[in-house]
């Protein structure tokens, strides 16, 4: 059992991203205008992959740590990580809110405020995955 558990952390990753490029891709028509607004069982069932993915990816997360716990909890390196995977499960909540915006209403009709809070939303996603990415391979 202990043998199988990076690879469904890893082949959770991967199919997490997938579902993160095709969000990200749609998102980013939306802001140029290039659709109107996004399409809610689209942006819903894409935001429950990534949120399976994240949830899968925590788990079997703790389940690598729980051996070297007391070591990894003095590890700079590992607490980093572990920032930028609390960054991405708090803005999986605020992504769930956010994502009415772009499924009822255009991008050039949203208030400067909402413009923001979907711009922040996206790179604090962006930052959280890649740095949660990068951090895992200089832990150790």
């Amino acid at each position: 059992m202990e043998n199988i558990i990076l690879p469904i952390h890893i082949g959770t990753l991967f199919v997490t991203a997938v579902a993160i490029l095709i969000a990200d891709h749609d998102a980013f028509d939306y802001m140029r205008g290039k659709k109107q607004t996004l399409s809610r069982v689209k942006v819903k069932t894409l935001h429950y992959i990534v949120w399976a993915g994240l949830i899968i990816m925590i788990m079997s997360g703790m389940k690598m740590a729980y051996p070297g716990l007391e070591y990894l909890l003095q590890n700079k390196g590992f607490l980093i990580k572990m920032f930028f995977v609390l960054v991405l499960f708090v803005n999986a909540i605020v992504i769930h809110f956010l994502s009415n915006l772009a499924i009822e209403r255009p991008f050039s009709v949203l208030s400067k405020k909402e413009k923001t809070l979907l711009l922040i939303s996206g790179a604090a996603s962006t930052a959280g995955w890649l740095g949660a990415a990068i951090t895992a391979t200089i832990i150790f």
